[in-house]
């Protein structure tokens, strides 16, 4: 393959490239799990002026399902709260206070993945079909428009115009298997989410069921 086609090929592994990329990208924002980089595009107004939130706080994640954001300085908590709002409404927010051997308050945001019942799955669910069905949609069309251009280009040279077919095959092929993974992990990411909140809804059941079947058995107080 000549160096022309080669670049051309590489520049189609681009686009596709950038078609996942942003797939992934608005996957990681519909968060079950706490997911660190869907706190990229916030920004954090402050004296007129508007900062990243890396540039303003420290981002920790204790575990898999909550996020930590300590402010630079402390003045800034209400706007970084704001900021954090203005991209995820959903997150549960508590303020926690510390207090240093010297007396010192420390304050810091501690973030909560919301649950996933039954109508957020749906939502959620429905949400990542369209995304996903966007994602191929502009692999199929940029598939197309490429293949269509080297085959008129390449029309009067059938080994070279083979070549590039094969090429642009293996590109495609591996873009919309990724595609398909980056979908199904969310999916199953979801599915995950909503079978844990199963399994807390039937167990705050079974606590409550038993309570009832202890004070069943307490032994009735009469006044004289």
């Amino acid at each position: 393959m000549n160096v022309f086609l080669s670049q051309e090929v590489r520049n189609f592994q681009d686009k596709m490239n950038g078609y996942l990329m942003l797939f992934n990208y608005r996957m990681m924002n519909f968060c079950v799990k706490a997911e660190p980089v869907a706190l990229l595009s916030v920004t954090v107004k402050n004296y007129n002026a508007e900062y990243d939130l890396e540039e303003v706080a420290r981002i920790q994640k204790p575990n898999d399902f909550q996020l930590e954001i300590f402010p630079k300085d402390q003045e800034n908590l209400d706007n970084i709260s704001t900021g954090i709002f203005d991209v995820h409404p959903e997150f549960k927010v508590e303020t926690i206070t510390v207090k240093d051997s010297s007396g010192h308050e420390e304050r810091h945001l501690l973030y909560t993945m919301p649950e996933v019942n039954k109508d957020r799955r749906d939502l959620l669910n429905n949400t990542i079909k369209a995304f996903y069905d966007e994602c191929n949609a502009n692999i199929e069309a940029c598939n197309k428009k490429y293949v269509a251009r080297f085959v008129e280009l390449l029309v009067e040279r059938p080994v070279e115009l083979d070549e590039m077919k094969q090429a642009f095959s293996e590109v495609y092929d591996d873009a919309k298997e990724q595609a398909e993974k980056l979908y199904q992990a969310k999916c199953d990411e979801i599915e995950e989410g909503y079978q844990r909140y199963l399994a807390k809804q039937e167990e705050l059941k079974e606590k409550e069921s038993r309570q009832f079947d202890l004070t069943k058995g307490m032994p009735l107080n009469y006044e004289e």
